[in-house]
C-alpha cells in the first residue's frame, strides 16, 4: 500500500508532467490519476491528521468502560468473524467452568470466574447481571439462567439442559469446549484462506491499474511539428533521466534484505 501511494504521489506525477511541460495532451486515465495525485499531495496533512484523530479517538473509546462494553457487544454481530469469536468465548467459558466446577451446588463463584476469563465485557455483564441473579434470587436452574442472559448459543443451551437433567454438567462443559475448539479451528483456517485470496486479488487489481496507466503514458504520441525530432529527442532523454532518478530514490527507501540477512 505504501509503495503504491509513493508511486501515485511522487513518481507518477513527475513523469506525467514531463508531457504537460511540452504542451502534450494527456489521455483520460493519466489525467485523472494526475489530478488525484495533486489532490493527495495538497491535502496530505489534512488526511494524515484525520487518520491520526480517528485512530486516537478509537483507542481512547476502546479503553473506556462504556466503549469496551459496546465494542465487545458489536463484535459478536460482525458477519462471519462474530460467530467465530462468539464460539471461542463460549469455549473459554466452558473450559474454565469444567476446571473449577465441583458439582456441590456452591458454584456461583465458578460461573463468575469463568465469564471473567472470556475477556468479553458484554458476555461477562450478561452472565453476572442476569444469569447469576436469576439463580440466587429466583432459584432458576442453570439452563434457564443461561438462556435468559442471551449470550449462549442454542447448541450450548441444549447441551447444558441435557447435562443438568442427567447430572453431567461438568462433562457437558468439557464436551462443548472440545467441540467449539475443533469447529473454530476449522473455520478459522477457511477464513484465513479467503483473506489471503482477497488480498491477492486486491494486489492484482492495483498492479493491473498501475500497469494500464503506465502503458497509457507510454503510448502518448506528440503532435508532429516542424523540427520536432530535436524536441522528441530532448523529451525522451528528459523522460528517461527522470524515471531513472525517481526509481533510484524509490529503491533507496526500501529495506535492503540482503544487508539485514548478512548482519544476522
Amino acid at each position: 500500500f505504501l509503495a503504491t501511494l509513493f508511486y501515485v504521489a511522487y513518481i507518477f506525477p513527475e513523469t506525467a508532467r514531463m508531457f504537460t511541460k511540452y504542451g502534450i495532451e494527456l489521455p483520460p486515465m493519466t489525467a485523472a490519476t494526475l489530478e488525484f495525485s495533486d489532490w493527495l499531495v495538497d491535502n496530505i496533512i489534512v488526511i494524515t491528521v484525520i487518520h491520526i484523530a480517528i485512530f486516537v479517538g478509537a483507542y481512547f473509546y476502546w479503553k473506556s468502560d462504556n466503549g469496551r462494553f459496546n465494542i465487545d457487544r458489536w463484535i459478536l454481530k460482525v458477519p462471519v468473524l462474530g460467530s467465530l469469536i462468539h464460539k471461542t468465548i463460549i469455549e473459554i467459558f466452558c473450559r474454565v467452568f469444567y476446571s473449577l466446577y465441583s458439582g456441590s451446588g456452591e458454584n456461583i463463584d465458578v460461573i463468575r470466574i469463568a465469564c471473567e476469563a472470556t475477556g468479553n465485557r458484554y458476555f461477562e455483564a450478561q452472565v453476572k447481571n442476569i444469569a447469576i441473579p436469576m439463580m440466587l434470587k429466583h432459584g432458576k436452574g442453570l439452563h434457564e439462567s443461561f438462556e435468559a442472559s442471551g449470550v449462549f448459543t442454542k447448541t450450548a443451551l441444549s447441551r447444558f439442559h441435557a447435562g443438568a437433567e442427567t447430572g453431567t454438567v461438568r462433562a457437558t462443559a468439557l464436551q462443548l469446549a472440545n467441540y467449539y475448539e475443533r469447529d473454530t479451528t476449522y473455520k478459522l483456517k477457511a477464513i484465513v484462506e479467503y483473506v489471503q485470496l482477497f488480498i491477492a486479488l486486491l494486489i492484482m487489481v492495483v498492479m493491473t491499474a498501475i500497469t494500464i496507466v503506465s502503458s497509457e503514458t507510454a503510448l502518448i504520441k506528440p503532435k508532429q511539428t516542424p523540427g520536432f525530432r530535436g524536441a522528441e529527442l530532448t523529451l525522451l532523454l528528459a523522460f528517461t533521466s527522470s524515471i531513472t532518478r525517481k526509481v533510484r530514490a524509490w529503491l533507496s527507501l526500501l529495506p535492503r534484505r540482503e544487508k539485514s540477512s548478512s548482519t544476522r
